[in-house]
């Protein structure tokens, strides 16, 4: 074989390898999103703290939304619920916030399709018996001993965690509710 047949030889493979690579290292959502909604009055705007130790909704949809509309789907792309997160940010003037409710989640979405969960908790006691919201509890005083104050607003963030059937991971973007929490 000559210089010039090696040559030619070594560029094709290379341009083989590099069109190779480019296909592969692509990342995306496996062709899926999701989204979570929260029945219309399913969370109250205001929840008294003394006397319950969890926060129930009557339901939560999961959405699996297709990427590109029009696009060609299979049975690959159901994506399998791992978990859903919620987490805590102060809608006031405080600082401290529970700690996360992340609870497993069994089931799967057919792409285009939804997982409805009815009757599911957003928040449990571990939630209720840490501060903030344990202080506004009558037995610790009734107050934020942050804020000074009988009233704490929490802003709820709701994400969902799954995987698609082709092994690609996928979450939905967070959905926020805000709650006043009272003695």
């Amino acid at each position: 074989m000559n210089h010039v047949s090696r040559l030619l030889l070594a560029t094709a493979v290379a341009a083989l390898l590099i069109g190779c690579n480019d296909r592969t290292d692509r990342t995306d959502s496996g062709g899926v999103l999701l989204e979570v909604e929260v029945a219309g009055n399913g969370i109250p705007f205001r929840v008294p703290v003394n006397g319950i130790d969890s926060l129930m909704v009557p339901t939560i949809t999961i959405n699996s939304i297709v990427a590109e509309p029009g696009a060609v789907t299979s049975q690959i792309m159901d994506v399998e619920m791992e978990r859903l997160e919620v987490r805590f940010e102060r809608g006031d003037a405080g600082t401290r916030v529970p700690p996360p409710y992340v609870v497993d989640v069994l089931g799967t979405i057919p792409v285009g399709g939804t997982l409805t969960l009815n009757n599911w908790d957003v928040m449990s006691f571990e939630q209720f018996r840490s501060p903030p919201l344990s202080d506004l509890k009558f037995e610790n005083g009734g107050i934020d001993q942050e804020t000074g104050l009988e009233v704490i607003r929490l802003n709820l963030i709701i994400r969902a965690f799954g995987r698609t059937r082709s092994g690609t991971n996928v979450s939905s973007v967070p959905r926020g509710q805000t709650i006043e929490f009272t003695q």
